[in-house]
């Protein structure tokens, strides 16, 4: 009998430690990336992305920013992405004196304490009509 006993705390102490980790790892710093569903859009036209957690559900109410066609790279913008981390940018600019500058770029997430920072690598390039 004590044997059985001793086998079932140590397997109650095991399930323990594992629901912790699970807990901290889902709850602190978890990592996260954007996905942009589109690499050329047409003036006016819109695109849209996500932010997404490292377990692939949508981080909702979080703050993207990115820079716009011809702006210089200090000058950026603010877009929220919504209950399911997606986001959507409509009415793309062309600027015809912008040149190679016309794309949207810098794609950022600044984090959080729940969720690590991240940067989406590519561009968006605006196409004149």
């Amino acid at each position: 009998m004590e044997k059985q006993s001793y086998y079932l705390i140590i397997i109650l102490v095991a399930l323990v430690i594992c629901i912790g980790v699970f807990l901290y790892q889902f709850n602190n710093e978890v990592p996260t990336f954007i996905i942009i569903n589109e690499t050329e859009v047409h003036e006016n036209g819109s695109f849209s992305g996500m932010l997404m957690d490292a377990y692939s559900y949508g981080v909702a109410n979080q703050t993207i920013t990115f820079h716009k066609p011809g702006h210089e790279m200090g000058t950026l913008v603010d877009v929220v992405t919504d209950e399911n981390g997606e986001f959507t940018i409509k009415n793309a600019e062309y600027i015809p004196d912008a040149g190679k500058d016309n794309y949207y770029g810098e794609f950022t997430f600044a984090g959080n304490g729940k969720y690590q920072g991240c940067r989406y690598e590519g561009n968006v390039t605006v196409l004149q009509n």
